[in-house]
């Protein structure tokens, strides 16, 4: 069914003998509704991680898990206040990515390298946890009868037939149809097990209090503290649309207004989605506890407390989660690579027929080296998905000082990045953990936000100032949006 979905728009555009463009296949034409901007925004952003990895948060650390709900608002209220400028400037400059506003803002082809290589380094991880969360879905719920590298290989090439074909409309489509089956199996799922293994909601958190009183509440059995809890929330709010497949979907949209209405709708539906996780995550800690591997909790959960058909249903919502998240990424990758890298370093007027052969072929190989980067298997795939945000949530501060700073400079943007991402990076895998319990990717952000500052102030310059000028000049923005 989701390969039917996603082939539509390709089979009506052939039907209708019009020709694939790459504005098409990147952006839809910069023409998709609330609808597909809501549904292709949210089911990207609760993926496997929330399926697999959040479950995993809740059953090991508890309730801290709650952060969750925060960064989706916060997250929400970045798309509102910044969705409406960003989109009414990368309608006039046409802008297909963070790089091309990145490269145009400061007139620095260097900067828009170093934050395309971000995006696109950052997002393989990504990309393979939702990899992992197929591969292990259907493993588990056949009993390994299709073992783990053959989920892999169905989930895979659904999602790279239907983005070959269709692009980012084909995402938008399928996005619609994966959200509303995980939203609906979720749902449906945990309410079955909390009623057949407790009687009812409250009786199971009151089971949970006797038996698992520690995941109840803060700091929980791992002592996550405060600093933790809110710099996490921060860094997740602030980093979610610093993704450059989420960046896109503002550039995809049809209007500002449509961008407004989906800031709004993103707040709100947060606590539709991740609800059912905790419920079914406290399940699991009393039914079923010391699991080995703590990610496939719900899944196990659901083979010992539910029919068999429900299996089928869970299984369904949980390959809709890794797949609408999957297909959003790949696609992604590949237009990062052929706009900001291949058209780029090409020093002949490059066509839009080579360039939509290209990106094709670039989905192609990204796709395989995902598959067999997810062969290995990581596990706890939220810590993964988490410090994953240490590269893309560096581009907040920019993206702020690009839109509201005159005084900011090409100096200052890249110093400020690139000390962000090595700080990062730095606090996660280096020897010193990150002080005083706040996360490493917002230490990153921290450090970023006071280099950019600085770095500017030392380096302002005629040349930079005519830039700014310039680019306000040309969006004739600044005053619109002060006077607002």
């Amino acid at each position: 069914m989701t390969l039917g979905v996603g082939l539509i728009p390709a089979i009506k555009g052939k039907k209708n003998n019009e020709a694939l463009s790459i504005d098409e296949y990147m952006l839809g034409k910069r023409g998709l509704g609330v609808v597909l901007i809501f549904f292709t925004s949210m089911a990207t952003w609760y993926s496997s991680s929330l399926f697999l990895g959040a479950v995993a948060e809740v059953y090991t650390k508890g309730l801290e898990w709650v952060f969750g709900f925060t960064s989706s608002a916060i997250a929400g209220l970045v798309f509102f206040f910044l969705g409406p400028k960003i989109k009414e400037i990368s309608d006039k400059k046409l802008y297909t990515t963070q790089a091309d506003l990145f490269a145009d803002r400061f007139k620095s082809n260097f900067l828009g390298y170093i934050s395309s290589f971000i995006g696109i380094v950052f997002m393989i991880p990504y990309i393979v946890i939702q990899m992992v969360g197929t591969g292990y879905i259907l493993e588990v719920f056949t009993d390994g009868k299709i073992p783990y590298w053959l989920g892999l290989l169905i989930g895979l090439s659904i999602c790279l037939i239907f983005i070959y074909f269709g692009g980012v409309r084909s995402v938008a489509w399928t996005d619609v149809f994966l959200g509303v089956i995980f939203l609906v199996s979720i749902w449906a799922v945990v309410l079955l097990v909390a009623f057949k293994g407790f009687g009812s909601i409250p009786n199971l958190f009151r089971e949970a209090e006797l038996t698992v009183p520690e995941l109840l509440t803060l700091p929980g059995p791992e002592g996550v503290n405060w600093a933790y809890f809110i710099s996490m929330a921060w860094v997740i709010g602030l980093g979610g649309y610093m993704w450059p497949h989420m960046f896109m979907r503002i550039y995809s949209s049809d209007s500002v207004k449509s961008v407004r209405k989906v800031g709004s709708l993103v707040i709100f539906a947060s606590l539709i989605a991740q609800l059912p996780i905790v419920i079914g995550a406290v399940a699991a800690a009393v039914l079923l506890p010391d699991l080995a591997v703590p990610d496939t909790a719900l899944l196990e959960l659901v083979k010992l407390y539910a029919p068999v058909w429900m299996i089928g249903v869970l299984g369904a919502g949980g390959i809709a989660a890794s797949l609408s998240t999957v297909n959003s990424l790949i696609h992604a990758e590949g237009v990062l690579i052929s706009n900001d890298l291949y058209s780029k370093f090409s020093k002949k007027k490059d066509n839009d027929k080579n360039v939509l052969k290209v990106t094709k072929l670039i989905i192609v190989t990204i796709s395989i080296l995902a598959y067999f980067l997810s062969l290995t298997q990581p596990q706890f795939l939220w810590t993964i998905m988490a410090q994953a945000y240490g590269g893309v949530s560096q581009f907040f501060p920019l993206i702020i000082a690009t839109l509201f700073w005159r005084k900011v400079t090409k100096e200052g943007a890249i110093t400020g990045v690139v000390v962000g991402v090595v700080v990062s990076l730095f606090f996660s895998f280096g020897p010193i953990e990150a002080p005083f319990g706040i996360v490493a990717m917002l230490w990153g952000v921290i450090v970023n936000t006071v280099c950019l500052i600085v770095v500017s102030l030392l380096t302002q310059n005629e040349v930079n100032k005519k830039n700014t000028e310039n680019f306000f000049d040309e969006n004739a923005l600044e005053q619109k949006y002060v006077a607002k």
